[in-house]
């Protein structure tokens, strides 16, 4: 069941997706009828009555992976409204998602969907967004800053404060030099798709930032004394979690520090 939650004048669901051992909590949002993301295809008996219910009339999306993009075909389909996304995302969201099987026995397949270009700026009736490019996590990662309100719609930009393992498609120079261009605005509330609603967000950003950097800065020293990757990351980062094993290591702490070195 989807967990509702409003915010000023922002609605924030949430998804629970369950797998042995772990839990993953997906968010995404409405505010004056735009849908910020739609959440994962596995998620349809509880997401599919609740965009029923909810007056949208444009999309979104922050990047293509398919907790981000699962129910946009349907979207697309029995809505009939316009999808945005990065011009950089356009073509991995109109081809059927390209992912490993784990990935599709935990997120649900995503079909390809008819999408359009964003521009630099978007607005609702309401409100005017800054479209920020933020490549790290994914090529075509965006955020959505609403400067006059101080909101940070940020994706994947914030998910954990302290990661100790990534993805093997991550690449964690360039994601810190995205959460530099965005910390350069003025915001405060920042909304998650998988923290929440994080009212001190500018802060966690920032923070997320620091230890990003003093463990880059561990990561090159240890790697200067002629530790391997795998010394290093035992060193760093050497408690292993559920996800780590589900992904069969496809996220893991060698990435994180292989990222760092490159």
């Amino acid at each position: 069941m989807l967990q509702l939650s409003h915010h000023e004048d922002i609605i924030g669901a949430k998804t629970v997706v369950p797998a042995i051992g772990f839990q993953v909590n997906v968010y995404f949002y409405i505010i004056d009828g735009l849908l910020i993301d739609t959440g994962p295809q596995r998620g349809k008996k509880d997401i599919i009555p609740f965009l029923q219910q909810n007056d949208i009339n444009q999309v979104i999306i922050t990047h293509h992976h398919e907790d981000h993009t699962g129910l946009a075909p349907w979207v697309a389909k029995h809505k009939q409204i316009p999808i945005y996304a990065h011009q950089s995302g356009l073509e991995l969201c109109r081809k059927n998602g390209n992912m490993p099987y784990y990935r599709k026995f935990f997120w649900g397949k995503r079909k390809g969907f008819d999408v359009s270009e964003l521009n630099s700026t978007f607005e609702t009736n309401k409100y005017k967004y800054k479209v920020i490019h933020t490549p790290g996590h994914a090529e075509d990662h965006i955020v959505l800053l609403d400067e006059e309100n101080g909101r940070l719609f940020s994706g994947d930009l914030y998910v954990l404060g302290k990661p100790q393992s990534i993805w093997h498609f991550e690449n964690m120079p360039l994601l810190m030099n995205s959460i530099r261009n965005v910390l350069k605005y003025d915001f405060s509330t920042v909304y998650c798709c998988h923290a929440g609603i994080l009212k001190d967000g500018k802060q966690k950003l920032q923070l997320k930032l620091n230890y990003l950097e003093e463990s880059q800065t561990k990561i090159k020293e240890m790697h200067k004394e002629g530790k391997s990757n795998k010394e290093i990351a035992n060193a760093l980062f050497p408690h292993k979690n559920m996800l780590n094993y589900f992904s069969f290591f496809d996220t893991s702490p060698i990435h994180l520090v292989k990222s760092m070195l490159s």
